[in-house]
């Protein structure tokens, strides 16, 4: 399936639906920007251009010196994509300056400037006009939908574009067959004017030789990931009990921490937000000096599902209610266990105004009231 972008709810007094992500497969590794001997970049200093090779998804393309390559992701499983590059226009800078905000249904800029190069299994080794055209998941949308399948060669390989089926005629993303795979290049979205020269960008394509995948990382033992998700949530119930906010930034992502209802309530009109870590550890530090906010952690985790996540119930105290919430733990690719996400528990009576959810600081930045 092409890419698809993660887009949560806006951080204000009210909050509009948003859609849950798609599950992504739990085998899969994401090894750093240049991935080591695997993945190299070469600049020509003259032409402003950048060549990036993937030995382990075996390509090559070329890009504007304006792109940076993010940190790649490997599927080690059985599913049919191989793994998947993402190239940005957007700078170090930006990033920085983008994780100050939250996020909401309006997609943040990083959205159109993110790039994707995909890598499929073709073990039918069916044409690339074929491969658009059939659902990539059963119950799915071929890639073709709503688009027009012109079909082309790129470097001597079959290759298909598909162009926007309406008066933009806009590409939206090129796919190549090479041996026993499918490459596809496509943007997270199609916005006009379109923020990337696909057909340049396409034109450079190649295969090179390639390098076996790495070893999948062991699973870990079920009992040593409770007792991580454990000590997260030791360490959360210590730091609130000492109302240290910088204690308990240090456990969340460095970015964004995922808020959402556990219950779809009358008039909540959904509520799912990124909450932006630094607005949240300065608003928590606001509601600690005022020692108007308690926050009580339960260490003992339940788990979520087979695994996956775990959870921490925790109650925030406030002088005129009680907040259940639930704290979500959980590990990315092997990494330090974190507190990733909150799920609030409201009760019918919470929620007066529609479509307004009584969210309050920290996990908003204060425009009004519910």
């Amino acid at each position: 399936m092409v890419a698809l972008l993660l887009v949560l709810g806006v951080a204000a007094a009210c909050f509009p639906a948003v859609q849950s992500p798609p599950a992504i497969p739990s085998s899969v590794v994401a090894p750093g920007p240049t991935g080591g001997s695997a993945a190299s970049a070469t600049a020509s200093p003259t032409s402003g251009i950048v060549t990036y090779d993937s030995a382990i998804l075996g390509y090559r393309i070329s890009l504007p010196a304006t792109y940076r390559r993010l940190s790649p992701v490997l599927f080690t499983g059985q599913s049919e994509i191989l793994g998947r590059d993402a190239y940005t226009l957007q700078t170090e800078q930006e990033e920085r300056e983008e994780c100050l905000r939250d996020l909401g249904d309006i997609p943040p800029p990083s959205a159109a400037a993110l790039l994707f190069v995909e890598a499929y299994r073709n073990v039918a080794n069916v044409a690339a006009t074929d491969w658009v055209s059939t659902p990539r998941v059963p119950g799915a949308q071929p890639l073709s939908m709503h688009r027009r399948v012109e079909p082309l060669t790129i470097g001597g390989r079959e290759a298909v574009r598909l162009v926007a089926d309406n008066a933009t005629a806009e590409v939206h993303l090129f796919a190549i067959r090479a041996d026993d795979r499918i490459y596809v290049i496509t943007p997270t979205m199609w916005v006009s004017p379109p923020q990337h020269q696909l057909a340049s960008i396409a034109a450079t394509f190649g295969t090179i030789a390639r390098q076996p995948p790495p070893t999948p990382t062991p699973t870990t033992p079920a009992s040593a990931r409770e007792q991580a998700a454990t000590e997260v949530a030791q360490e959360l119930a210590r730091a609130f009990t000492a109302r240290d906010a910088d204690a308990v930034a240090r456990l969340m992502p460095r970015c964004r921490l995922g808020v959402s209802l556990a219950e779809s309530l009358p008039n909540s009109g959904g509520g799912g937000l990124g909450r932006s870590v630094a607005l949240f550890t300065q608003a928590l530090r606001d509601r600690f000096a005022a020692g108007d906010l308690g926050v009580t952690v339960d260490t003992i985790v339940q788990l979520q599902t087979e695994g996956g996540p775990y959870a921490a119930g925790s109650e925030w105290r406030e002088p005129d209610r009680t907040v259940r919430i639930d704290l979500i733990l959980n590990s990315s690719d092997g990494g330090p266990w974190r507190w990733v996400a909150a799920i609030h528990h409201y009760q019918q009576t919470d929620f007066i105004k529609p479509y307004c959810i009584p969210y309050r600081s920290p996990w908003v930045t204060p425009t009004g009231s519910c």
